[in-house]
């Protein structure tokens, strides 16, 4: 295994500085994620000479290693991550100069579970005994005990696949007599960068021999990402995330 790691690094490296083969192209396409139809990013492997204020991509789709101004993007906190070499890179360009990214994702470092904390809400009758004074059933401190926060979110993984986490597995009938109640989980099965944003898409079930189709789909733009936080900002709301750590 680490044999085969040494030789990825090695022809990586190889086709940062020097000419491509055929062989190179293979492993750059398989490594990035695959354009879909209105996508204006450009795709392929962050080489040696990332800095502060310049992008050098081994393009996915063939040629050369390509340098890219990111002076402005920098500035402006379009950069998301902190690419390294053999980082997976969406880069979208300056339509009035093609030798400037206005924006750049490091795909590599979205993958990884994302979370956030959600708060239960009492169930209507239940509020309203909490609000009778003259009902003691429901103390403060047991009205706190029930106030216990969940972890909800999704992991990114390979092949665009996600998986949604805070999912719970009790019965309904538990969860029906249960005195509180959490917000509907989204349960996202699949993910794309796209456009330099976050395309989150809930899929049916896949029956035997059918594809799962789309049920629902959520954009987001990355405002920022560090090694340990996310911030997205969706339609109606932006949320902040924290990485999760695996288990």
């Amino acid at each position: 295994m680490r044999i085969a790691i040494w030789a990825l690094a090695t022809l990586l490296m190889c086709a940062c500085t020097h000419k491509r083969t055929p062989q190179v192209d293979e492993l750059a396409d398989s490594l990035s994620v695959s354009t879909m139809v209105g996508d204006s990013a450009i795709y392929g492997l962050a080489c040696d000479g990332c800095t502060d204020s310049v992008i050098v991509l081994l393009p996915a789709k063939g040629g050369d290693p390509v340098t890219y101004d990111i002076l402005r993007a920098m500035k402006q906190r379009k950069v998301i991550g902190r690419p390294k070499i053999g980082d997976n890179l969406a880069v979208m360009l300056n339509p009035e100069n093609p030798k400037e990214a206005i924006s750049v994702v490091d795909i590599d470092e979205l993958k990884g579970s994302w979370v956030y904390l959600v708060m239960p809400k009492l169930r209507e009758g239940v509020k309203q005994m909490a609000s009778n004074k003259d009902v003691d059933a429901l103390s403060d401190s047991v009205i706190n005990s029930l106030m216990v926060p969940r972890e909800y979110g999704f992991k990114l993984k390979r092949d665009y696949q996600a998986s949604p986490i805070g999912m719970t597995y009790r019965s309904a009938t538990t969860d029906d007599e249960s005195p509180v109640v959490y917000p509907p989980l989204k349960r996202y099965r699949e993910w794309h960068v796209f456009n330099g944003k976050l395309i989150l898409a809930e899929l049916s079930a896949g029956m035997s021999g059918k594809k799962a189709h789309v049920l629902s789909q959520d954009t987001a733009e990355i405002v920022f990402m560090m090694k340990d936080s996310l911030q997205l900002r969706f339609k109606d709301e932006t949320r902040n995330y924290y990485r999760q750590q695996e288990k």
